[in-house]
């Protein structure tokens, strides 16, 4: 094969080869750039990390997550051999064919000429698929936060006015009865707030997800499944043994705790269940459950409470006497409510990492773009919101219900990734006029 080395001279690329030497011409192959999303996680995590500033400590931290995250994917891009991938050649025909260079002169490109600045033609997702996403997502939202208001007993325009209290300092004052009555102008701030917050992150969804990577199927359904299953039986065994203390625990924090549970184990599934899968997952179980500590125990300090106390409360889960102790009394050392809480937590923490191993294999695969969205959604908008409550309506932060909050970001994310991943592509054109019709 022959290529071009100076204008009017062709020499045997054998001499001066032109691609990388770790996919020879033979190989029918061409490297190509990884599509990576890197560097806009990176620049979401700056901002998030710069907007804890002004709206609290959990902005701070959800942000410092993402742009550890995202710097560590770019600079994992720039290892050799992460950052590029070769790509076959589906045809014959498009193989490359010998080029012989040619005598005479070059015609120069102009602005409007075939081929001038063209880029390759890709297949995107229009930006009216991120619209879709989003309202549609908004739509199905609220069916959590009114079915949490109807069983609660608050009726549906309590969660409205809630959400109205993000914005609105005076809610914060008001008692819970007089939050439960309908309000015109709450219903209006509530719904701008939602339709705004719903479009702008069905936009970045339009635009984010079709380039995020795929995540293995042991570290998605382990990062879905551990907040999910955790935090639903936790609230269900709080409501029925221990209601009154619902509201003691920081139920963001919580989430994210089994959050780390589910990432910790599903890498170490992933990595040694072929060796065996139940001694896989008591160490997946083991290792998660050690790693969960560091969250809560990050919040007990941050928050003045002191490390005992996220673990004087886990006993407060079971013991009613426990739970109606003042906050002094659980910022202390007790080292019975320690060996109470070790109880409950290393056992639940092996029975999730054995059955994560074992169910894993069976599990079906999840779409990327479903399965970022899943995992974006209820840890960004919850932060969000978190922190703009902290800064605008301390009080509201105590009467919002947050594991329901949660599970309605899980839909709108789920959703949303949804219509976005089937809403049908296009091809980008190469930039220029193109040539005339004939």
């Amino acid at each position: 094969m022959w290529s071009i080395y100076s204008v009017g001279e062709a020499v045997d690329d054998q001499q001066y080869p032109l691609t990388n030497s770790s996919a020879p011409a033979e190989s029918g192959s061409v490297e190509m750039p990884r599509s990576t999303a890197a560097p806009l996680v990176l620049a979401l995590g700056v901002a998030l990390l710069a907007g804890g500033i002004a709206f609290g400590l959990s902005m701070s931290l959800v942000g410092l997550v993402v742009l550890l995250a995202g710097l560590g994917r770019w600079v994992a891009n720039l290892l050799p051999g992460r950052g590029h991938f070769h790509e076959e050649f589906v045809a014959p025909q498009q193989r490359p064919q010998p080029v012989l260079g040619t005598t005479g002169a070059v015609q120069r490109l102009a602005s409007g000429m075939p081929g001038y600045r063209a880029q390759l033609p890709v297949m995107v997702h229009p930006i009216s698929a991120g619209v879709k996403g989003g309202l549609l997502g908004g739509l199905v939202l609220p069916l959590p936060a009114l079915i949490y208001g109807i069983a609660s007993g608050h009726g549906i325009w309590y969660p409205v006015n809630l959400l109205a209290g993000m914005v609105l300092p005076g809610i914060g004052k008001m008692s819970v009865g007089e939050l439960e009555h309908f309000s015109l102008t709450f219903l209006l701030v509530g719904l701008f707030i939602h339709v705004a917050t719903s479009l702008v992150v069905g936009l970045a969804y339009g635009v984010l997800l079709p380039t995020l990577p795929h995540i293995p199927k042991e570290l998605a359904w382990g990062a879905l499944l551990m907040p999910v299953l955790w935090t639903g039986i936790s609230f269900a065994g709080m409501s029925l043994l221990n209601p009154s203390f619902l509201h003691r625990l920081d139920w963001p924090s919580f989430i994210f705790a089994q959050f780390v549970f589910g990432v910790v184990a599903g890498l170490i599934v992933r990595r040694l269940r072929p060796r065996g899968a139940v001694a896989a997952g008591l160490l997946a179980g083991g290792c998660g459950g050690a790693c969960m500590v560091i969250p809560a125990a990050v919040w007990g300090w941050a928050t003045g409470h002191g490390i005992w106390y996220p673990v004087n409360l886990l006993v407060g889960m079971i013991l009613p006497k426990v739970a109606e102790l003042p906050a002094a009394d659980l910022e202390q050392f007790h080292a019975n409510w320690l060996g109470y809480a070790l109880a409950m937590h290393i056992p639940l923490s092996l029975a999730f990492g054995v059955a994560l191993a074992l169910l894993s294999p069976r599990l079906p695969e999840i779409p990327a773009a479903m399965s970022w969205g899943a995992l974006l959604m209820p840890v960004l908008w919850t932060g969000a919101s978190y922190s703009l409550m902290d800064v605008v309506n301390p009080v509201l932060e105590h009467r919002v219900n947050w594991p329901w909050f949660v599970v309605s970001q899980f839909i709108f994310g789920v959703v949303a990734s949804i219509v976005v991943v089937r809403t049908e592509q296009f091809i980008l054109p190469p930039v220029g006029r193109g040539p005339s019709p004939t």
